[in-house]
């Protein structure tokens, strides 16, 4: 009898099914989820889907993905689906190579993030002006900082658990790597900057919001729990560390999105996983305030 894992299925898609737990093969792959899903939909024309885990694709078995992340099959695994979609055309028009999952604008400039690793900055002709290179992982979200007559800030969250900060310079048409945000200990979801272009947030699936200054450090800041490291950095390598934030601990299980209040930066609003909207007092640390969304569809079995 082949082994079997207890799953939940969870979407942002109109195609939603109940999110009650279900005993499936670990052997299972994608093609074998989707004919659950469609199953489950009760539809006469089947909609094919991928599906995520901790916000990376599903390519192989499930047992096969526990095993890569040193999981058990006695975990409850809940597992995300959306529609599949076709790759991009390949015409100079798409300069991304892949999903795209945010986009941001201000002052006659937008920024993309991609599944590609890539972030990129456009003018509003829709010419691409420049490509950050810097991420190992997919970019889930950016958000533009400072812009002004001379430079742009932009800032990126990833599933590297990183997010970067990085300087383009209007008049040179260059950028840079300004700094990396170093804590977070899973894929950074969402990030998002004050008003003021004085504080950047960044919510995690490791459950924890981050708030961080938009200044420069002048050198490599260290985790309290790191030891500095002896290790000379690459030729042509200025990517700075930046290990000082504010945690904001309060959500059970991922946090997907982070926004700050536009007239009080010490304010930050979060959503997660756990169906919750929560206001936070950035220098206290204080959960202000927690709003529970329950499914409609939660405690129904068929519809």
């Amino acid at each position: 009898m082949s082994e079997q894992v207890q799953v939940r299925f969870v979407t942002q898609t109109p195609y939603k099914v109940s999110d009650a737990t279900i005993l499936l093969p670990s052997s299972i792959k994608k093609e074998g989820l989707s004919e659950i899903v469609n199953g489950l939909l009760d539809i006469e024309k089947p909609i094919p889907f991928d599906f995520l885990i901790d916000g990376q694709l599903l390519r192989t078995s499930i047992s096969e993905y526990l095993n890569a992340t040193n999981l058990s099959t006695e975990n409850l695994v809940t597992i995300e689906y959306v529609e599949s979609m076709l790759p991009p055309v390949p015409l100079t028009a798409y300069q991304h190579d892949d999903w795209i999952s945010s986009v941001t604008g201000k002052s006659g400039l937008f920024a993309t993030g991609s599944y590609d690793n890539m972030v990129r900055l456009w003018n509003t002709s829709g010419e691409c002006i420049s490509t950050f290179i810097g991420h190992t992982d997919s970019v889930k979200s950016v958000s533009l900082g400072q812009v002004d007559g001379d430079k742009a800030i932009v800032f990126s969250g990833s599933l590297d658990h990183s997010v970067l900060a990085w300087e383009y310079s209007l008049e040179n048409s260059s950028y840079r790597l300004m700094y990396e945000c170093k804590g977070h200990k899973g894929p950074v979801e969402s990030v998002a900057v004050d008003a003021n272009n004085n504080y950047l947030a960044s919510a995690s699936a490791d459950g924890l919001v981050r708030v961080w200054t938009t200044l420069e450090p002048t050198e490599d800041e260290h985790l309290e729990d790191e030891q500095p490291s002896k290790k000379k950095k690459k030729a042509g390598e200025s990517r700075k560390i930046k290990a000082r934030s504010v945690a904001l601990e309060g959500h059970v299980g991922a946090v997907n999105t982070v926004a700050f209040n536009n007239n009080d930066s010490n304010i930050v609003y979060t959503g997660g996983w756990d169906h919750s909207i929560r206001a936070w007092d950035v220098e206290q640390q204080v959960n202000l305030s927690t709003k529970v969304i329950m499914a409609k569809f939660r405690n129904r079995q068929n519809y």
